[in-house]
């Protein structure tokens, strides 16, 4: 019978992030394959869990194409973006919980190179005055992908909905970097930019 590796990935790729941990048994039983077939296609359990982080950051390359982070007008790219950030959340949680990962120098590279990409997206909506010069673009890619995690951490522990978490991403990361939301909250009285009322 033939595999469709794609597939299989996406399987092993649900199993580990809900359980990082999990034996290739249960792995190969969220799957459904058997684990002979599991170690067939994609060898021992290091060897699984690097292909399947590899095949993560394809489909996070995948997301940032369809977003047209690259040349498309930024805010559309942003927005489209998060309604489709599934996937960066599902590669970050299984880097966080395998760090060894980063020890591979291919997947590291790879991920330094996503994240490269994002910043230079970062970058352009900087010159075009649309996101805050004072904030370096390197940790507005951190923060969008925390934020993306957090919200998709809420949705899997059944706080939130996943229709629910454009919103709450717009709200955590692009209303705290837009360029006006900067001037805003200089204007708000007891704001850190704001001269505070004198003590009598």
């Amino acid at each position: 019978m033939e595999i469709d590796r794609e597939e299989l990935l996406r399987g092993v790729a649900n199993a580990l992030t809900s359980n990082p941990g999990a034996p290739t048994g249960e792995i190969a039983a969220a799957a459904n394959v058997s684990r002979a077939t599991l170690h067939r296609v994609l060898g021992g359990r290091e060897e699984l869990v690097e292909a399947t982080y590899g095949w993560m950051l394809e489909q996070c390359g995948r997301v940032f194409d369809r977003a047209g982070i690259d040349h498309e007008p930024v805010l559309e790219a942003f927005d489209r973006l998060i309604e489709d950030s599934y996937p960066l959340a599902q590669s970050l949680w299984l880097l966080i919980a395998t760090p060894e990962l980063e020890r591979v120098p291919e997947l590291l590279a790879r991920l330094e190179a996503q994240d490269q990409r994002l910043e230079r997206f970062f970058v352009r909506g900087q010159e075009e005055g649309l996101f805050r010069r004072d904030l370096p673009p390197r940790w507005l890619t951190y923060s969008l992908g925390s934020q993306v995690m957090s919200a998709w951490y809420m949705v899997d522990d059944g706080y939130a909905g996943a229709r629910d978490v454009p919103r709450l991403v717009r709200a955590a990361v692009l209303e705290g970097v837009l360029a006006d939301a900067a001037g805003s909250a200089a204007e708000t009285p007891g704001s850190a930019g704001a001269p505070r009322p004198k003590e009598s």
